[in-house]
């Protein structure tokens, strides 16, 4: 009797051993930053190009597009509050800054930020984060996903690049979008986006997306 207790008992500890043994807590490590590497065709040219990253923390987010996929009363490629030669400025909040977290725009002052939310009647505040360095055919850049989503990161981060000409009082059509009509990237340390764009020979050079990079840290 005395033999059975024991090997009812060491059964006990065995058994329990084991199922701590499979208990495993896991930590992820969840990155802070998102470094951004884009190519292009050409030349960087702020002078009479603007580059823009949006970021949204939804997945029907929307942008302006390039010919043909333009919507007929916004089919511009401005920043909150500008005025539009095209359409109504109601019409591009309903259409696209209301589905944005934020954006970084590409310009002669070098890579700001721009935080959301955007509606007619708040400003924008940007903050520069990066001067523009030498002008190569790479769009480069680190920013804090704090500076766009604040302390609620999403899970899942969408985003565009696009890239639009500047005509002084002309309307700002854009050139080229990546190519995935779902470009999104966890928020998981490590996370690495990439995606190729085909070469657009009607387009400037320096408009022409070829492909780009994300990684999360």
């Amino acid at each position: 009797m005395q033999n059975k207790s024991i090997i009812l008992v060491l059964a006990i500890v065995m058994l329990f051993g084991f199922g701590c043994a499979r208990t495993v807590t896991s930590i992820v490590d969840y990155g802070d930053h998102m470094i951004v590497d884009v190519t292009l065709r050409g030349t960087l040219e702020v002078e009479t190009n603007r580059y823009f990253m949006v970021l949204s923390s939804i997945e029907g987010y929307k942008v302006a597009l390039p010919p043909p996929d333009i919507i007929e009363n916004a089919p511009e490629f401005l920043e909150p509050g500008m005025t539009p030669e095209l359409g109504s400025a109601e019409a591009y909040y309903a259409n696209f800054y209301l589905t944005w977290s934020g954006y970084i725009i590409v310009d002669p002052g070098g890579y700001s930020t721009v935080k959301g939310p955007f509606a007619s009647n708040l400003s924008i505040s940007r903050e520069v984060f990066s001067t523009l360095g030498e002008t190569k055919s790479k769009i480069v850049f680190t920013f804090q996903l704090s500076d766009i989503f604040g302390a609620a990161v999403p899970d899942r981060i969408y985003f565009d690049l696009v890239s639009v000409p500047w005509p002084v009082g002309q309307a700002k059509i854009p050139a080229d979008h990546l190519p995935s009509p779902n470009n999104y990237i966890s928020k998981i340390s490590g996370s690495v986006f990439y995606v190729d764009d085909s070469e657009n020979s009607s387009l400037d050079a320096g408009l022409d997306i070829l492909g780009c990079s994300i990684r999360m840290e």
